[in-house]
């Protein structure tokens, strides 16, 4: 998903929460569905948290890479392009025809 936001020019970020090791960690103790609830509830509240500060500064940023990733990728001249097609990519690519 990371590069297809990146190819239609919107920026990306993953926020990830574990709430067991036991699947692929060997020396942990098996888990219960209920130590599971708790775990995932914890990382609900702290998810919350870093959202409510991470998501005031993406608005204030006025540079990012994937802006304009699209800007050289498209290597048909525009000119070329079918009128049909460019009203299909218009809201991908419209800046760029």
């Amino acid at each position: 998903e990371a590069k297809l936001a990146r190819e239609a020019e919107i920026s990306y970020a993953t926020l990830a929460a574990v709430t067991d090791y036991d699947c692929w960690h060997d020396s942990h103790d098996s888990v219960t569905v209920d130590m599971i609830i708790e775990y995932l509830t914890k990382n609900v509240v702290q998810a919350k948290k870093i959202l409510k500060k991470a998501i005031p500064q993406v608005g204030a940023l006025t540079e990012f890479s994937a802006a304009n990733a699209l800007k050289h990728a498209m290597i048909t001249d525009p000119a070329k392009i079918p009128e049909q097609t460019r009203r299909n990519l218009d809201i991908i690519m419209g800046k760029y025809l």
